[in-house]
C-alpha cells in the first residue's frame, strides 16, 4: 500500500515512559492517518521488572526510584499529555501475561487498542495487569479471543524502553520523543 509506515515499537505496559511516547505516537499516528497514510505496527514486548511478585503501590516503587521530585515531573508530564496518572491506586505487576494479551490482539488487528487500553487500565484505572481475571475481562470488552497459543514477540536487542523504529531505520530511545518527531518519521515515508 502506498504510503505505508512500518513501525515497530518495543515497550512495557507498566513503564510509565513508554505510556508517555506510545500517547504521543498514536496522536501522530491518527494525524499520518488522517492526511492517508496507513501505519503497519508491530508491538514488540520487553519487561522492565520481569518475575516481579507485584502488587505493590506504584507510588511506594515511585518514590523509592525517582524520590518526590521524579514523582512531581512525571505527574506534570503526564499531565501535559492528558493522562490522568493514579499512582496511588496502581500496583506493580509482572506483565507477562499482559504481553501476552497483546500477541493475541496483535494476532486479531487489535494491537494499538490493547496496548493503549492496558496503559489505561494500569497508570490510570489502577488496575492489577498481573491479574489473569484482569486481563481476560479487559480481552472480552476489546473482543479479542483468548489463544494461550499467540506467541509472544520478545525484544531481545533493547536494555531500556520504549524503542520506536521506522521503515526498519535506526532506532529512536526514549520516553522524550515528542509528538513531533514521531509524526516526523511516519511522515517522511
Amino acid at each position: 500500500m502506498k504510503n505505508t509506515a512500518r513501525v515497530d515499537i518495543t515497550l512495557d505496559v507498566i513503564c510509565i515512559w513508554s505510556y508517555l511516547a506510545f500517547t504521543r505516537y498514536r496522536r501522530a499516528a491518527a494525524r499520518f492517518r488522517a492526511e492517508g497514510g496507513h501505519v503497519d505496527l508491530t508491538i514488540r514486548s520487553w519487561q522492565v521488572e520481569p518475575g516481579a511478585v507485584g502488587g505493590r503501590s506504584k507510588l511506594d516503587q515511585s518514590l523509592d526510584r525517582f524520590g518526590e521530585s521524579g514523582v512531581a515531573r512525571v505527574n506534570a508530564l503526564a499531565a501535559a499529555e492528558g493522562i490522568p496518572l493514579a499512582f496511588a491506586k496502581a500496583v506493580t505487576a509482572d506483565t507477562r501475561h499482559a504481553h501476552h494479551l497483546i500477541a493475541m490482539a496483535a494476532d486479531q488487528g487489535l494491537a494499538e487498542v490493547v496496548t493503549a487500553r492496558l496503559f489505561q487500565t494500569h497508570f490510570v484505572d489502577g488496575a492489577h495487569i498481573g491479574d489473569l481475571g484482569v486481563l481476560r475481562a479487559l480481552a472480552a470488552e476489546l473482543g479479542v479471543r483468548w489463544d494461550e497459543t499467540v506467541p509472544v514477540s520478545w525484544a531481545r536487542d533493547v536494555t531500556a524502553v520504549p524503542v520506536f523504529r521506522f521503515d526498519g531505520k535506526p532506532a529512536l530511545n526514549g520516553g522524550a520523543l515528542s509528538e513531533e518527531v514521531l509524526y516526523g518519521q511516519l511522515a517522511v515515508l
